[in-house]
């Protein structure tokens, strides 16, 4: 997780509030991994959260797919 956050910290585009947003979405998907709930529910809560990262740019959109992708949230 650590180097997902500090990849979004390094990501110049953009602003601290933006990034600091972004991290918070990081730490959402963290404890969405965590739930004992249906791959269903988990990709229901995840949607928005891709929808945030994508309206951000390319390189957030990537980062946080990538993480979607590997912690198996509801894909």
């Amino acid at each position: 997780m650590n180097r997902f956050v500090k990849k979004i910290e390094d990501m110049t585009a953009l602003s601290r509030e933006q990034t600091d947003e972004a991290i918070e979405k990081v730490n959402e998907l963290e404890a969405i991994s965590k739930e004992n709930i249906s791959r269903k529910s988990k990709w229901e809560k995840v949607k928005p959260i891709i929808a945030f990262a994508m309206d951000k740019g390319a390189d957030l959109g990537i980062a946080i797919l990538t993480l979607i992708v590997q912690m198996k949230l509801g894909v």
